[in-house]
C-alpha cells in the first residue's frame, strides 16, 4: 500500500467517479483503476462495488476510507506546518525591561531573534521595574521582563529565571579577600546605591530594615554601570546583580563577595491580563525559554 494508491482511493470515493478522480490527480482512468486493483489485491478485499449509477464502499472499503482520510489530513497539516517555516514573520515588538536585563541578559537573545526574524522591528524600553509594569498596563509594550513579584489585578506574571546580587568592592578594600560575608557585617560601610523608585533600591532598603540595620548611603547614583565604575575607583561598596560584574571580576577590577541570607531575585514575564499575544511575542518568548533551558541566561 503506498500513498498514491491511498490518495486515488480517497478521491474516487469523494468524487464518486473514477473519471473525475483521475482528472483531479492528473492520471488516466486506466492508471487509477490499476491502482485500486493493486490495493484490493494487497488487502485481499474488495473495496468498491461499482454499478452504472454509483460507487459503494464495502465494509473493508469503509474502514480503509476512514483511515485514509485521517492519514491524508495529517499529511496536509504537516505540509502546512513546514510551509509556515518559510513565511516571514513581520511586525513590531515592543518590550519593557530593566536596565540590568537590557544590558546584561537580553543582548544575546535579541541578536539571535534579529538573525531569525529580521523583518520584525524591535522597540526596547528600558525602565525601572515599577515603570515596566506601567508600560504593560498602558499597552505601550507587548510584555515586560522585570523583577517579580508584581501586584496588580490586571497583570499576570511568570517567573523565568533567577538573579543573584553580590557585594562588590575594590580589590584592595578591607573586604577584598572575603568570599562570603554576613549582612550585618556590612552595616559599618558606606554604600553606593541606586535612586529610590528602583526595585533594587527598594529590596536593599527592605533587607536592611528586616535585619534591623541602618544602611549608610555614601552616594545615590542613576545606574549599575556608574556604580561599578565608582566602586572600581574606591568611592564605596555596592550590592549589584552578579551578572553585571562578571567581566569586571574576571578583569580584576572589582571583587565579588557572596552575602549570606540575601535571597535571589525572580525575574519574569509581565503581561496585561487577557491580552492576546502577537506572533512576534510568541516567537520571542519561545526563543527566550530556549536560552533559559540551555543555561545561557
Amino acid at each position: 500500500m503506498d500513498l498514491y494508491q491511498l490518495r486515488s482511493f480517497y478521491e474516487i470515493v469523494r468524487e464518486q467517479s473514477f473519471t473525475r478522480a483521475a482528472d483531479k490527480l492528473f492520471l488516466t482512468q486506466p492508471a487509477i483503476s490499476l491502482q485500486i486493483k493493486a490495493l484490493e489485491n494487497e488487502l485481499d478485499e474488495i473495496l468498491l462495488e461499482r454499478n452504472r449509477r454509483q460507487l459503494r464502499l464495502t465494509p473493508a472499503g469503509e474502514i480503509l476510507f476512514t483511515h485514509a482520510k485521517a492519514v491524508l489530513s495529517r499529511l496536509e497539516k504537516a505540509r502546512d506546518d513546514i510551509a509556515a517555516l518559510k513565511q516571514v514573520l513581520r511586525g513590531r515588538l515592543a518590550i519593557g525591561t530593566s536596565d540590568t536585563n537590557c544590558t546584561y541578559v537580553l543582548p544575546s537573545v535579541l541578536a539571535e531573534f534579529r538573525a531569525r526574524y529580521p523583518a520584525v522591528e524591535l522597540d526596547i524600553r528600558n525602565r525601572m521595574s515599577p515603570e515596566v509594569s506601567n508600560l504593560v498596563l498602558n499597552d505601550e509594550v507587548e510584555f515586560g521582563l522585570a523583577t517579580l513579584p508584581v501586584k496588580h489585578r490586571d497583570l499576570v506574571s511568570e517567573s523565568l529565571f533567577e538573579r543573584r546580587d553580590v557585594l562588590i568592592c575594590p580589590p584592595d578594600h578591607a573586604l577584598g579577600k572575603r568570599r562570603r560575608i554576613r549582612l550585618k557585617q556590612l552595616a559599618e560601610y558606606p554604600f553606593l546605591v541606586l535612586e529610590r523608585g528602583s526595585t533594587s533600591r527598594q529590596l536593599l532598603d527592605e533587607v536592611f530594615q528586616r535585619e534591623g540595620l541602618a544602611l549608610q548611603v555614601e552616594m545615590t547614583l542613576g545606574g549599575i554601570e556608574i556604580i561599578k565604575r565608582y566602586v572600581e575607583i574606591g568611592l564605596g561598596i555596592a550590592l549589584v546583580p552578579e551578572v553585571a560584574v562578571e567581566a569586571g571580576v574576571a578583569a580584576g577590577k572589582v571583587r565579588a563577595i557572596q552575602v549570606n541570607g540575601l535571597a535571589k531575585r525572580q525575574i519574569g514575564l509581565i503581561e496585561h491580563r487577557g491580552r492576546r499575544r502577537s506572533p512576534a511575542t510568541e516567537a520571542f518568548l519561545a526563543l527566550l525559554r530556549e536560552f533559559v533551558s540551555a543555561g545561557k541566561i
